[in-house]
């Protein structure tokens, strides 16, 4: 019996699922990594990323160096190069324009995902290592310098769509050997998208200093915290959509709103590399044809895209037919408020503004059904 759970344990060990790869020791490794370092009380680092992407053969390359300073379960700080600072309590972000800023603000309303690149745990993840469906291998890798453990994690490719479709994705760790503390992670994807290819790449590194952090807390509160104004102003509902400038990709015509007097208008302000905008404009097609043009008019803004060849192409390739313009004047972006894409607006039948909806939700179709259904 004994011998038959020893074996049904290597078994599991080696062949964690179907399809899958992985050297349980690499596996191990990449926890011990996590455990030593998320039992540390007090972690002080220096950390540089470089984000990489080429899009239609273009090379766009984004520096970003920080000092950071954690005490766990208390506060995260981080002073960029320019010496802006930041605190992270809880789910508030306080802010800091220069180490010798006399005034402080806060907000909860923050990108996550953005200052997550700078924490010294996204090394190794936010989360203890596991072997989860989507990764294909895990397995270390020859490192010439002899300095570090290297563990390369493969991931399934994607089923792709007509956006885009993977070609490679891996993460690769590099641990200290002496320190057996996670030192690099580069995360590399490359995708096929519009049938060209684009490559995304993130290169994470960090050391941990040795001396203990100069932080201190009391003195970065050297006048009390004032909230900050949250990051989307919309326009306020009742309010009368600002006249717009813009041009009909297939037709030349001018926009003009006050000429749909008496039917609901939906604008939608997009741009053709914005993902979430592709994700929205079907739904709108839906909309479109399930009201009909005589009491809903659809109207897609492209506020950034300059070809009208172009624009319609894409519109074409996708059937989507409510009516599209392009070349919107100078004063679009403040006027409406449009500070994230895609920002879509349901006007009443006198051109007041009933709804603003920024971005794509699972609930983004109805709650644009349920203001055009409340106005009609």
């Amino acid at each position: 019996m004994r011998k038959i759970m020893i074996t049904f344990a290597l078994m599991l060990g080696t062949f964690c699922s179907f399809g899958q790869s992985i050297d349980t020791a690499a596996l191990h490794l990449l926890q011990r990594s996590w455990d030593k370092l998320a039992a540390m009380e007090n972690i002080s680092y220096r950390m540089s990323t470089v984000d990489t992407m080429i899009r239609r053969n273009q090379l766009i390359v984004n520096w970003t160096k920080v000092d950071g300073a954690i005490k766990r379960d208390a506060y995260w700080h981080i002073r960029t190069e320019n010496n802006s600072e930041f605190l992270v309590r809880g789910d508030t972000l306080y802010k800091k324009e220069n180490s010798d800023a006399q005034s402080v603000t806060f907000t909860t309303d923050w990108e996550r995902h953005k200052f997550g690149a700078f924490n010294i745990y996204n090394i190794l993840g936010t989360e203890r290592p596991v072997v989860t469906d989507y990764i294909t291998s895990i397995k270390f890798v020859v490192d010439p310098s002899n300095q570090f453990y290297i563990i390369q994690e493969w991931y399934k490719l994607d089923s792709g769509n007509q956006e885009s479709q993977s070609i490679l994705r891996y993460n690769r760790y590099f641990i200290d050997k002496k320190t057996l503390l996670p030192f690099r992670r580069l995360q590399y994807g490359k995708r096929l998208k519009e049938g060209k290819e684009a490559v995304d790449s993130y290169d994470f590194s960090a050391v941990i200093k040795q001396e203990k952090s100069q932080f201190n807390i009391n003195a970065f509160f050297n006048t009390p915290a004032l909230r900050e104004k949250e990051r989307f102003e919309f326009l306020k509902l009742g309010s009368k959509a600002p006249t717009l400038s813009a041009r009909n990709v297939r037709t030349d015509q001018i926009l003009n709103l006050d000429s749909f007097k008496g039917k609901i208008v939906v604008l939608d302000f997009w741009y053709l590399s914005c993902m979430p905008c592709r994700t929205v404009m079907p739904i709108l097609e839906k909309l479109q044809k399930k009201f009909g043009k005589e009491r809903v008019v659809v109207i897609g803004i492209n506020v950034r895209d300059t070809d009208a060849k172009e624009i319609v192409r894409f519109l074409d390739e996708r059937k989507l037919s409510y009516a599209q313009f392009y070349q919107v004047g100078q004063l679009l972006a403040s006027d409406y408020k449009l500070q994230a894409f895609p920002t879509t607006l349901v006007l009443d039948g006198k051109g007041n503004v009933r709804l603003t909806e920024i971005g794509w939700g699972d609930n983004t179709e109805l709650k644009l059904e349920q203001a055009i259904k409340k106005e009609l």
